[in-house]
């Protein structure tokens, strides 16, 4: 992207210019090569006559009048000479004769037929004209989501939309989304492929070039080729990883360019003439350092996995010097990156023209589209401010030793390392503490816009036996920057187009807070979850919070750097200047003050370095001032409040020893020393030997261990329960919960930046109900003769309607305690919403019985642009944990986002299982993906104090609070929560599940079949259908009765949210247990 922002005028002198054409002409200018035509574009004059002024976003053509990826921005504007009359088909006579009120003139009706005409307004003109452009000089390359440029033919603000009634979203009998499913982290098979090809115009002159392929840890060269600065390789390397795909697309693929000189020659001849031993040991030290850098190129994985067929195919990769940043590109490289996860469809890649083979260096880059080739330098700044609420080493064996010598804590020495497109850099130690506070700044030299999707914070323990991870956090540069002009995001595994040109941004974050979360464990030792903290999948305990901010410096040229905050940043630089980044000195923050230089020499150096770009790619630590106190204004008070329906279909290696359920947010609630069960392993034996140390523990197990009793202020674990088994068939267990429901509940302080959740809340909803439609549209279209193009045009109107309400109640507030990323976010996602609403509508128009398919598939587009606007990357409020504990040990949990239960006088706003009763699936830790160890029913609220007495408004009718009972004559405080609901209604159903039969059973066999039975689970009965052996398409044709289950609840409330039926199905073995299908 290339901002001119240059003005240029040309006098007519009353000329008449309505036959001239203006040439706009766009040229590579290079200190290398001479300057090479890019594009150019040839506009008509004769319409900006006319309508004074012309805004255009146009392509550049080449040579051959083919389009380029190349566009080009343009406001040509006219302003006639004073005292010109002007020509009279602006109308502009006619206009003022029809708004004349005063009687003097008589209206002639010949006038009327030419003004009745459907004439065009000039932006409606403008459009054709672009129209009529783009096809004149089409070549089959673009996308197909170019055609959403002429999305401005459809006008939301006028449509009407009272009769459009909402789908209401479910959440007792919600199912799991398809976007969650997706985005569950597995362990995959994944080939990384490069193909080096050749190389040309490297630096030098009769060079020995070799090209090293670095991804992640993995390291491979190619042969040497000698004395040419033009080599040809042809060689293929390939790269195996067995990984989750986040962890994957953040390794970045980095291609080295290296020769030797002849001073390598000249130790090999010492050698051979009788050097003496001590000479050898130089050669093989020296030759390390007799290699010669030419260029490097990096790109990350992401970037890969994004492109068509996920490859970029025989593109060049353009080489840069990280030591020498001034000289520009040092050559290219010619190569082909490919990335397949196992399943992928393989596909050839689509060859260039006969005769062309990619030559032309400058039009092939091994680049995403629209990014240029010679990108400026920038600086980013990651500022890391403190932390609090980090863990203590109070569990483990550390923890033990420390309370024999009479210590109830061990602290740690944290420190923060941020790693970011193959950078690393680290901050200083602070010294037993869980609150360090660091106030330093690490700044990353790196090419804009940068080819790493995600900036890696991680908070370390300098420990004596080797650090250790204690909480990550990613910075996503796709959520908190648009850096292109033209809409395009070059982040992230995928692509979207916006087509919003007025927002763009630069990576913007904070300062805010960042929750970490991790493993239960607090000790290193023996944690079979550490990896959890090193951030290789999702976190299933707080961990603590860290406050950091993000901004990016860009150089606009190799002398100047456009820096907007150069006299703020001096400023915050402190005289201790750099820090080494070695690991071995990293000390504690007292040791370094000694070690420090003076105030004068490096503070001056750093201030006149912020305006020059630097010469070589660094890493620089310093010091910055912390932030004022109350930066963020004062803690709220917020309430969570949670109640337990019913809990059923809980795994039966509990056995019947007593459980106990845990309420937390942040650290606010946490049972303290309580050990977690180390569930799962992947044997069967090791699942059964500990099945039966479970089942064989003592009875008074619980009472020796220290789980807290709830105490007036808050109630965060409910009393031990004993379970039972369900009715009929004893494959589960279930806790009884018939007339009085227990409830849960914590008083916390947070900052209040809900508007941020309230905003989340709407575009969930918003993709919810389109997720909704479009499900209900794919079953339509499997029955014949259906309503589906009807069904679909209801859906899309609906989503229309919802983009025009949020539109309008964005535009009525304006929150405080906003920053930069929160202005920029508001109006990008508003300008984004009505581009959605927009092309909804052309969906909608262009909707027929024949081609709903085809327009399905444009509203399934819609809506992973949708779902990307959902992520709120500043989310200061910690999710909520639900733990089930057993004998001291947790055993299963469940992570409640906090928006989805946050509270708002706003419908729309307010969280989506805020005040409802929802199902909630508790899983194991280390679990399979979708195995589930215990089934809740839970109502959740979340909510500012103030608004503490609606958290029991939306309970059923039949359900009455009961609080606890006030001291002596001290009456209850109006915002208290209750103790527990009390059901003064409930009456009796019968469920009838008839099992037809399967299709498509996976063989658990080794005879390539299996032998299959279902069990259906409802409320706290569960009944098992026959088997059917050795078979893949099983036909039971059996009825289950389940005859006199006890249910609350109104029947309206029923019919509307009804409790969800599970069924699940099992493979028989008479050896073992079944295994679940």
């Amino acid at each position: 992207m290339s901002p001119f922002l240059q003005h240029f005028r040309w006098p007519t002198y009353g000329k008449v210019i309505k036959h001239e054409v203006l040439s706009v002409s766009l040229y590579n200018c290079s200190k290398v090569f001479s300057n090479r035509l890019l594009g150019k574009l040839i506009i008509s004059l004769q319409h900006v006559v006319t309508s004074g002024r012309l805004i255009l976003r146009e392509t550049l053509t080449d040579s051959n009048h083919s389009q380029t990826n190349i566009y080009i921005e343009l406001d040509v504007r006219y302003h006639p000479v004073q005292g010109a009359a002007g020509g009279w088909e602006g109308e502009e006579f006619l206009n003022v004769e029809d708004n004349d009120d005063s009687g003097l003139f008589i209206r002639n009706s010949g006038f009327a037929e030419p003004r009745l005409k459907q004439g065009l307004r000039p932006e409606k003109l403008d459009r054709e004209t672009r129209k009529l452009g783009r096809g004149l000089v089409k070549t089959g390359d673009e996308d197909d989501e170019d055609d959403d440029e002429d999305d401005d033919d459809y006008d939301i603000s006028d449509m009407e939309s009272a009769n459009i009634m909402f789908t209401p979203l479910l959440s007792r009998c919600r199912p799991l989304s398809k976007h969650v499913l997706a985005a569950t982290p597995r362990v995959q098979s994944f080939q990384v492929n490069v193909n080096v090809l050749e190389a040309q115009k490297l630096v030098g002159v009769n060079i020995n070039p070799a090209v090293y392929i670095r991804v992640g840890e993995v390291k491979k060269k190619t042969a040497t080729q000698k004395s040419t600065n033009c080599p040809f390789y042809n060689e293929n390397f390939m790269f195996e990883f067995q990984e989750t795909q986040d962890v994957l697309f953040d390794k970045v693929v980095e291609i080295t360019v290296s020769c030797k000189i002849r001073g390598i020659f000249v130790l090999k001849q010492l050698l051979h003439t009788g050097t003496t031993g001590s000479c050898g040991v130089v050669h093989k030290k020296m030759l390390g350092l007799m290699m010669t850098l030419i260029g490097t190129f990096k790109i990350d994985i992401s970037t890969v996995y994004s492109q068509q067929e996920h490859r970029f195919y025989q593109k060049w990769a353009p080489l840069t010097d990280p030591s020498d940043t001034r000289t520009g590109i040092k050559g290219f490289v010619k190569c082909t990156l490919s990335v397949v996860m196992k399943g992928d469809a393989m596909g050839m890649p689509s060859l260039p023209p006969l005769g062309s083979q990619n030559n032309d260096i400058e039009t092939n880059l091994l680049l995403p589209k629209r990014m240029p080739m010679e990108r400026p330098w920038a600086k980013f700044l990651v500022k890391i401010y403190k932390a609090e609420g980090l863990p203590s080493m109070s569990a483990g064996f550390l923890g033990s030793f420390s309370k024999m010598m009479g210590d109830k804590k061990v602290f740690i020495d944290p420190y923060v390392q941020v790693t970011f497109a193959g950078q690393q850099g680290e901050t200083s130690v602070e010294s037993n503490t869980n609150t360090p506070e660091w106030n330093e700044q690490i700044s990353f030299i790196e090419q804009f816009p940068p080819l790493a999707r995600r900036i890696k914070v991680q908070i370390l323990d300098d420990a004596n036996i080797g650090d250790v991870a204690v909480g990550t956090h990613f910075l996503d540069m796709q959520q908190i920057s648009n850096p292109n002009r033209n809409g395009v995001t070059v982040f992230g595994p995928v692509y979207y187009k916006f087509y919003v040109t007025s927002i763009w941004f630069n990576p913007t974050f904070g300062p805010s807070w960042i929750n970490l979360y991790g493993s239960p464990q607090n000790s290193a030792l023996g944690d079979i979850h550490q990896f959890l903290n090193e951030g290789l999948s999702e976190g299933i305990f707080y961990r603590g919070r860290m406050l950091l901010s993000l901004s990016v410096e860009v150089y606009s040229s190799p002398n100047n750097a456009a820096v907007e905050n150069s006299k703020a940043t001096a400023g915050a630089r402190s005289a201790l200047g750099k820090l080494s980044l070695k690991k071995k000195s990293r000390k504690s923050k007292e040791k370094k003050q000694e070690a420090a230089p003076g105030p004068s020499g490096p503070t001056e150096e750093s201030e006149e370095a912020g305006t020059e770009v630097p010469g070589a790619v660094t890493v620089e630590v310093e010091e910055i001032h912390p932030l004022p106190e109350n930066f963020f204004g004062e803690k709220d008070e917020f309430l969570l409040f949670a109640s337990l329906f019913e809990v059923t279909m809980i795994d039966p290696i509990i056995g019947s020893k007593p459980v106990t359920f845990e309420l937390s947010i942040g650290n606010y609630g946490k049972a303290a020393e309580v050990v977690v069960n180390p569930k799962k392993s992947q044997s069967r034996e090791d699942l059964s030997s500990e099945r039966q140390s479970l089942l064989e523990s003592s009875e008074d197990e619980l009472e020796r261990e220290d789980i807290p009793i709830p105490g007036s202020q808050d109630s965060s674990i409910t009393a031990p329960r004993r379970p039972q088994f369900t009715e009929y068939d004893r494959s589960f267990s279930c806790v009884p919960m018939t007339y009085e429901k227990p409830c849960m509940f914590l008083w916390t302080h947070f900052e209040d930046h809900c508007f941020r959740y309230h905003n989340v809340n709407w575009l969930h909803k918003m993709a919810d109900r389109l997720e909704y439609g479009i499900d209900e549209v794919e079953k339509l279209l499997k029955r014949p003769r259906s309503n589906a193009k009807e069904r679909l045009g209801e859906v899309l109107l609906e989503f229309v309607t919802s983009c025009k309400q949020y539109n309008s109640n964005s535009d009525r507030k304006t929150p405080a305690k906003r920053n930069n990323l929160d202005k920029f976010r508001k109006e990008f996602i508003k300008k984004n919403i009505i581009v959605l609403a927009k092309q909804s509508l052309r969906v909608k128009r262009k909707v027929t019985r024949r081609t709903v398919k085809e327009r399905l598939t444009d509203a399934k587009r819609i809506l992973k642009r949708l779902q990307l606007l959902t992520k709120e990357p500043q989310s200061t409020l910690p999710d909520v944990f639900v733990w089930m504990m057993s004998v001291g040990k947790r055993v299963a949990f469940a992570r409640i986002p906090s928006h989805s239960i946050l509270f708002s006088l706003v419908e729309e706003e307010r969280g989506k299982d805020c005040g409802k009763l929802t199902t909630m699936y508790l899983k194991a830790p280390g679990c399979p993906v979708g195995e589930i160890f215990a089934k809740l029913e839970v109502y959740l609220w979340l909510g500012i104090t103030k608004y503490s007495k609606n958290c029991v408004t939306s309970l059923p009718a039949e359900f009455k609070p009961v609080y606890e009972e006030a001291m002596g004559i001290i009456p209850v405080p109006m915002n208290m929560a209750p103790i527990k609901l009390s059901c003064e209604d409930s009456r009796y159903f019968q469920l009838r599940a008839h099992i037809y039969q399967a299709r498509g059973i996976v063989a658990a066999d080794d005879n390539g079949l299996s032998d299959p039975f279902t069990k259906v689970v409802f409320s706290t009965q569960c009944q098992v259908s026959r088997v059917m052996e050795e078979t893949l398409s099983p036909t039971w044709c059996e009825l289950l009765l389940f005859d006199q289950i006890l249910m609350e609840g109104s029947k309206d409330q029923l019919r509307d949210d009804p409790p969800i039926i599970i069924i699940n199905v099992y493979d028989y073995d008479t050896m073992v247990n079944s295994v679940m299908l």
